[in-house]
């Protein structure tokens, strides 16, 4: 997940499903044409049995290398499939200097906690598996 993931992280909070998606079909396109120009004897058939791996519905670009002896699967980063990430606006008639806005200041602040909690323990969860 090394630039792709850092890339789409860093962009998930504009609205960029559109560019995730010309990202992902661009990287697809050049492994596809370096594929053909590395084995240009084999068959498309041969290639998608060596290079890519189903997960569930979804064709994904991988390959497994020894890592210590053990076999290690890498695969290519989608960029689409990291979610885009919305901020909550702010209501714009709200005040944090001003009392009665002082409820809604702390709600805000309260649950941005309890969503940041759930989204590291989530990335914590993915890094164990």
């Amino acid at each position: 997940m090394q630039y792709f993931g850092v890339f789409a992280y860093y962009h998930r909070h504009v609205v960029s499903s559109e560019a995730f998606s010309r990202v992902d079909t661009y990287v697809y396109e050049q492994l596809w044409r370096f594929l053909r120009r590395r084995h240009s004897n084999k068959s498309k058939g041969w290639l998608v049995k060596k290079y890519w791996t189903k997960a569930g519905r979804k064709w994904i670009f991988s390959t497994i290398t020894k890592d210590n002896g053990k076999p290690r699967l890498f695969q290519v980063v989608k960029v689409g499939s990291i979610g885009i990430k919305r901020h909550i606006k702010i209501k714009a008639d709200a005040n944090p200097y001003m009392p009665e806005y002082s409820r809604y200041f702390w709600n805000r602040r309260h649950n941005k906690g309890a969503r940041l909690m759930r989204e590291l323990s989530a990335r914590a969860m993915r890094a164990t598996a």
